[in-house]
């Protein structure tokens, strides 16, 4: 058996202040990481930190320049047991966006349709909670009673088999 982590955040930076003015939910982000640590977090958001309109699929370093800017992001870390096989699928799917990222898109239309339950998708976009909970139920690792595309970044804090293991500001998590 392996592990990996959720982790649902609060950057503070402006777009992640409008998406909780919206959800009214404390988390406005969601990603996952494949180490304890968390030191590596994959996810859908800005690519760019001067121009958030620049968004596709990311990986942060703890220690990178996005969270030395935004180092009062909080968190919710929540730790999943699964296979070695949805593992290794994970880790495969996360290695091969991550060689061809260009070619993945942050949603930005797609925000304005979940707003409304409305679930439309579009080839190679997504919205960070979107993401997650596609990778998640095309590995098995747990089920939405809705359609991925409508997932929220508060779908993923109930999910039993989830493991609440730290909640506290990003970088004093070690």
């Amino acid at each position: 058996m392996k592990k990996i982590y959720i982790i649902l955040m609060h950057t503070n930076t402006i777009p992640s202040r409008i998406v909780k003015l919206f959800t009214r939910y404390e988390y406005s982000h969601v990603a996952i990481s494949l180490e304890k640590s968390c030191d590596i977090l994959y996810s859908f958001g800005r690519k760019s930190l001067k121009n958030p309109l620049i968004g596709g699929f990311t990986s942060e370093h703890k220690n990178g320049d996005f969270f030395m800017i935004f180092s009062n992001t909080i968190c919710k870390i929540y730790e999943i047991e699964i296979t070695d096989n949805q593992y290794t699928e994970i880790k495969q799917t996360l290695e091969i966006m991550n060689e061809n990222s260009t070619i993945y898109k942050y949603d930005f239309l797609g925000i304005v349709f979940r707003f409304f339950n409305i679930p439309l998708i579009f080839k190679n976009k997504y919205v960070c909670s979107n993401f997650i909970a596609h990778i998640l139920e095309k590995n098995g690792i747990c089920t939405f009673n809705k359609r991925t595309c409508l997932v929220k970044p508060k779908d993923f804090e109930n999910i039993p088999s989830f493991k609440l293991i730290y909640s506290g500001p990003y970088h004093s998590y070690d």
